[in-house]
């Protein structure tokens, strides 16, 4: 696990230096493969047992995630893939498109639709519980500063998250400057303890997340996922 988390933040950190000099770093870009299963559970673990299928599209990192509150179908899952930017994510794509799916794949899940994501802002937390948003905010630049702020007062007061911040590419239909944000907690404890806080208002958490609020316009998904990674490049 260790290699894991060293490769993703690795591939993560570039973003920082991209927003700043985008000619400098590439942008890592995540390719989703939604699906909907009779047993989620069945899919995660075919998955977690055949890597190759990240492999084999040239993805430097692949996992699953299952979503457990806020689906939006029955039996709602889905594969993601980390390529180090949009030409490698593109081609992955057109390869995964072009390729007959497997028998036991379609036993366990059929395909409900693609997505890419551009990451914005960095993250190196393993995949764990997740809780995720799709927001539409009035300034992308200001809603990312106002997130890192208010990640950083949560980690001083003792909670062991990060924030991740995806520009949707090729999702369909969508609104402008929508941003598809998780919270990284790893575990259920911790993503429940910094819940609490919110709940009770913390007085240390209520100034950087007025700010946070302030640039967002309208709140169009609200999920908790189980994820876990399944693959990293050599």
């Amino acid at each position: 696990m260790t290699k894991s988390i060293s490769l993703i933040a690795s591939l993560l950190l570039c973003v920082s230096a991209s927003l700043t000099s985008a000619a400098d770093a590439d942008t890592p870009v995540v390719s989703v493969v939604n699906v909907q299963a009779d047993n989620p559970n069945a899919y995660v673990d075919l998955v977690s047992k055949n890597p190759q299928v990240f492999s084999s599209l040239g993805a430097q990192a692949g996992g699953t995630c299952m979503t457990l509150s806020g689906h939006r179908y029955p039996g709602q899952a889905f594969a993601w893939s980390i390529f180090e930017n949009a030409s490698a994510a593109f081609k992955g794509a057109q390869q995964f498109a072009t390729r007959p799916r497997s028998e036991e794949l379609n036993a366990v899940s059929s395909v409900v639709s693609t997505e890419f994501y551009a990451i914005l802002k960095p993250f190196t937390l393993p995949s764990g519980f997740e809780r995720r948003y799709q927001i539409v905010v009035n300034d992308v630049a200001g809603y990312i500063v106002a997130a890192t702020a208010l990640e950083k007062v949560m980690q001083e007061n003792g909670h062991k998250v990060e924030v991740g911040i995806f520009a949707p590419l090729g999702n369909g239909h969508q609104k402008a400057n929508m941003l598809d944000v998780r919270i990284f907690a790893v575990t259920p404890e911790v993503a429940g303890m910094m819940v609490n806080d919110f709940l009770q208002q913390a007085p240390w958490a209520m100034e950087p997340y007025a700010k946070m609020l302030a640039t967002i316009e309208s709140l169009e998904l609200d999920t908790f996922e189980s994820c876990a990674q399944h693959y990293t490049a050599d």
